[in-house]
C-alpha cells in the first residue's frame, strides 16, 4: 500500500513539473522579448533623431 502512495506522490510531481516547466518557459521568453522590444525602440528612437 505506501508502494501505491510514493507512486502517486511521483506521478502528481511528474503531471506537475509537464504543466510548470513550459510555463516558466513561456514566462521566460515573453519577458525576454519584452526586454529586447524595448531596446529596439530605443535605438530606432536613437535612429531617427541621427538623421
Amino acid at each position: 500500500m505506501k508502494f501505491l502512495k510514493i507512486l502517486g506522490a511521483v506521478l502528481a510531481l511528474l503531471t506537475a513539473l509537464l504543466v510548470v516547466v513550459p510555463l516558466v518557459v513561456l514566462a521566460g521568453l515573453f519577458i525576454w522579448l519584452k526586454l529586447t522590444e524595448e531596446a529596439d525602440e530605443e535605438a530606432l528612437e536613437l535612429e531617427q533623431e541621427g538623421v
